[in-house]
């Protein structure tokens, strides 16, 4: 019939049949979502704050209902409007640290307004991605030698062990950034490090020996500190942490990269320690008073977690901060240590101390908790429990070996439950699994406590109609 428009439709070209399948106005919301979860992600935080982001991001482009699947390297979205539903998938190649980009994420959605367009969100997106990184390589490895220095102190090495350790977790430390720059494996690159920094420590050692004419009696002490730089801590907490929220999808696959980082060091470490006939017996208290070995824990405390913070490219006040909480949290530790506690006891305490101490510092101060929590466990991670248990094993004393293993993973675990334990008690978003959690007296008085609130970010506006 003529002027029927149904007996003859009108022909699209490719790009009009294109435009009219595909659900444009979602699909750039959809991408700036994703985006934002990929660079949490990437950052190395934990599964409910790539969430958080996420959300905060949809609600801002006009997303109302989300679905977010995420897994150690991989985020699967499901968005919805109206009708119209759209899923990606998108991948994290090489998973890192990034304590900076995690504050300015988590900064971008406590300010992002009701709503804005998706090439603002965009634009601050790529602001924050483009952030080069807070400092050059020759002050991390500097930082990193102190912080490896620090904790063959706290191991009860001497100055000759302080003094092996700085060139040769120095060296290790760059060589495996020059690796890591060249895309090697990275269980291959953490395992050469590891044998790197253990034989340079023993090589110094040897030096020192020549010149002094005697072997030091405490130089395991400094062995294991050499590579103390390689430990996975911000995938091992970040993994207890989404554990204890019921997260298996993000916790299990991060806790298996944990572990198999750290056998990785320990294959390392034991391999030198094999050929070069190391000691398995645990180095003794230096005898001194009282009071001095409790100065120098501290002050070793501050400068371990302090180095480990900088490597991890936090800025400089939350370095400062998780220095000054690990140096006064963990002297507890060592008090109830010299009385008998048992060491995961002590661990469970002190760590629970720890996380309520970052807790109240970051809300008064501004601050992620998130990337000051984690720096801190390094004066307490057993790893010089963890390299005994295998050198024990190649001694063929059994007994003597799965007494240290045991002890190994009672610490750890205690380590992640003081963590969570804190979590839970400042954040009901741990305690809780709702939607909304519920109120609870120490959130009110966090708020009370509070200096000030995020405010809201300038330089937005309310996108025109035909975004919506």
């Amino acid at each position: 019939m003529a002027g029927d428009d149904t007996a003859n439709p009108p022909i699209l070209d490719e790009h009009e049949y294109e435009d009219a399948l595909e659900p444009t106005h979602l699909i750039r919301r959809s991408d700036v979502v994703l985006k934002a979860g990929i660079l949490m992600l990437g950052a190395g935080t934990s599964g409910l704050r790539v969430r958080e982001l996420m959300q905060s991001v949809a609600s801002t482009v006009g997303i109302r209902r989300l679905n977010a699947e995420v897994s150690f390297t991989s985020i699967v979205l499901t968005v919805r409007r109206r009708s119209t539903f759209r899923t990606q998938v998108a991948e994290i190649p090489n998973p890192g640290v990034n304590a900076h980009r995690i504050a300015m994420l988590q900064d971008l959605g406590n300010t992002l307004p009701e709503r804005a367009t998706v090439g603002e969100v965009e634009a601050r997106l790529r602001e924050i991605e483009q952030t080069p990184r807070l400092y050059p390589e020759w002050a991390l490895i500097l930082l990193v030698a102190l912080a490896c220095a620090s904790i063959a102190v706290l191991n009860n090495g001497g100055w000759r062990e302080v003094a092996a350790v700085v060139p040769a977790s120095a060296l290790a430390y760059l060589l495996h950034r020059r690796m890591g720059s060249f895309q090697l494996n990275h269980l291959a690159t953490v395992l050469i490090s590891a044998a790197a920094a253990s034989a340079l420590y023993v090589g110094f050692s040897a030096l020192l020996t020549l010149a002094l004419g005697a072997p030091s009696p405490r130089a395991a002490a400094g062995f294991i500190s050499a590579c103390i730089f390689l430990i996975p801590g911000f995938p091992l907490v970040t993994a207890g942490l989404d554990l204890t929220r019921i997260d298996l999808m993000a916790g299990i696959p991060r806790l298996v990269y944990a572990g198999m980082v750290l056998l990785a060091i320990t294959i390392g470490v034991w391999l030198v320690a094999t050929l070069s006939g190391l000691s398995a017996a645990p180095v003794p208290p230096i005898d001194a008073p009282p009071a001095l070995l409790l100065a120098a824990a501290v002050v070793a405390g501050f400068f371990a977690v302090f180095g480990w913070a900088t490597m991890f490219n936090s800025p400089l006040r939350m370095a400062v901060a998780s220095g000054l909480i690990a140096a006064v949290g963990n002297l507890p530790r060592l008090l109830m240590l010299e009385q008998g506690v048992r060491p995961h006891v002590a661990t469970f305490i002190a760590c629970f101390l720890m996380g309520l101490a970052c807790a109240l510092v970051a809300k008064w101060f501004d601050m992620t908790k998130i990337i000051m929590t984690v720096p801190v466990v390094l004066v307490v991670i057993p790893g010089a429990s963890a390299l005994r248990t295998l050198l024990y094993f190649d001694q063929a004393d059994v007994l003597a070996a799965i007494e240290s293993g045991v002890s190994t993973v009672l610490v750890a675990i205690a380590m992640i439950a003081g963590l969570a334990g804190a979590r839970m008690l400042t954040d009901p978003e741990w305690a809780f699994t709702r939607p909304e959690p519920p109120t609870l007296a120490v959130a009110r008085l966090r708020r009370l406590l509070a200096f000030r609130r995020p405010g809201r970010a300038a330089g937005f506006r309310r996108p025109p109609r035909d975004e919506e």
